[in-house]
C-alpha cells in the first residue's frame, strides 16, 4: 500500500513553514507520495484569497523539490467550499489502494473538533499534527489523546504566518527567508498581495 501524504491549505502565500512541515512529515512517516492541496473555496478563512491557479503555481515551486509530492487541484474540481472530509472521500475514491495520512499544523489541531464532520475525518484517515514555532509538544499531545487518533509528530516546524507576509507585502517590505524563492519571485512579478 502506498503511504500517501495529503497537506491542504489555502497557501495564501505558501511559506517555508508550510515546506518544513512537508518535508518534515516525509521523512517521518516515509511517504512515497505527497499531494498539496490549495484550497479552493476555505470555510475557515474570511480572507480573500489569490486566484487558486496562483497559489497552486506557488506550490509547485516550493514543494517541487520534495520526492513524491504534487499540486492537485482536487478541491477546485469538487467546486463549492472546501471540507476536509470530502476531499478525503474523493481521494480514497480515486486512489483505493493508497494509505492516507492528513497533515495539519499544531494551530489547526487545537481547532479540529470545530472541522466539518471532524470524527468522520479521524476514522478516513490517520491525522498528524505537527507542531508549529509557538506550539507546546506537550499541550499538542495531550489535545490529541483528548480528541484520539491524532498523532503528534516530534518536530518544530518554522512559526510563520500568511497573514504577516501578505501585510508586509503590501507594504513594501522584504519577504526574503520567509517564503520560497521561487514563489517569492512568481508573487513579485504577478503583483499578488499589493
Amino acid at each position: 500500500m502506498i503511504k500517501t501524504g495529503i497537506f491542504g491549505g489555502a497557501f495564501n502565500p505558501v511559506h517555508n513553514g508550510h515546506v518544513r512541515l512537508a518535508e518534515e512529515a516525509v521523512k517521518q512517516l516515509k511517504l512515497k507520495k505527497l499531494l498539496i492541496i490549495p484550497t479552493f473555496e476555505s470555510p475557515h478563512k474570511a480572507t480573500k484569497l489569490a486566484p487558486f491557479d496562483d497559489r497552486a503555481e506557488m506550490c509547485r515551486l516550493a514543494f517541487g523539490h520534495i520526492a513524491g509530492a504534487e499540486v492537485s487541484d482536487v478541491e477546485r474540481r469538487l467546486g463549492g467550499t472546501s471540507f476536509t472530509i470530502n476531499t478525503v472521500r474523493e481521494l480514497k475514491r480515486q486512489f483505493p489502494d493508497e494509505q492516507f495520512f492528513l497533515l495539519i499544523g499544531g494551530d489547526m489541531l487545537f481547532s479540529f473538533d470545530q472541522w466539518f464532520k471532524y470524527e468522520a475525518i479521524l476514522n478516513e484517515v490517520r491525522v498528524c499534527a505537527v507542531a508549529r514555532g509557538g506550539d507546546s509538544y506537550s499541550d499538542m499531545l495531550e489535545f490529541a489523546n483528548e480528541l484520539g487518533k491524532i498523532r503528534v509528530l516530534p518536530t518544530q516546524a518554522v512559526d510563520i504566518s500568511s497573514t504577516e507576509i501578505r501585510e508586509k507585502i503590501s507594504a513594501g517590505g522584504d519577504i526574503s527567508g520567509l517564503v520560497p524563492e521561487g514563489a517569492a519571485e512568481y508573487i513579485a512579478q504577478h503583483g499578488l498581495y499589493r
